[in-house]
């Protein structure tokens, strides 16, 4: 058995939804000490799958046994903007019939991981989060206050039976 950790922002877009039982193959590169503080305590993944930054170092193939969702709290701080927030903006498409009116906020969120902080929830498998047409499908909520802490998934930790 081998632990393989899938980003969800690599998965959302491209990756085939899967279940525990079904057979994968996922191109992977070995986990580094980042990868394994971020999961800790709850994890301690061999390799993470990639698509999109890295090259695969080696190709691990087999059937699903298990799948959790990794979540990590995340502490949310405001920064204010640097002089004063424009105004208004308008958008739209060319010869569109449509626009939309956009207000910016007075500030900028930024998002820090705590240390220590992962989960792992068992999930039934992993599908995606981003339909066909790049619409995610979940509706954002309201921003989070300054300093708040909330839960965000990071990825997958997928058990393997390799064969």
């Amino acid at each position: 058995m081998v632990d393989v950790l899938l980003w969800e922002w690599e998965w959302a877009c491209c990756g085939e939804p899967f279940a525990v039982g079904d057979r994968v193959g996922f191109g992977v590169v070995e986990a580094d000490e980042g990868v394994r503080e971020l999961c800790a305590p709850a994890a301690a993944p061999e390799f993470v799958e990639t698509h999109h930054e890295r090259e695969p170092e080696l190709q691990i193939s087999g059937v699903v046994r298990a799948v959790s969702a990794l979540t990590v709290a995340h502490r949310t701080t405001r920064v204010p903007r640097r002089g004063r927030a424009s105004e208004t903006a308008r958008f739209s498409a060319p010869g569109a019939e449509w626009a939309i009116e956009v207000r910016p906020t007075p500030y900028v969120l930024t998002s820090e991981r705590c240390p220590g902080t992962a989960r792992l929830d068992p999930l039934p498998g992993v599908g995606r989060t981003i339909d066909e047409d790049g619409d995610e499908s979940a509706a954002p909520g309201p921003d989070p206050a300054d300093g708040e802490i909330r839960r965000h998934l990071d990825g997958y930790l997928v058990t393997i039976d390799e064969d």
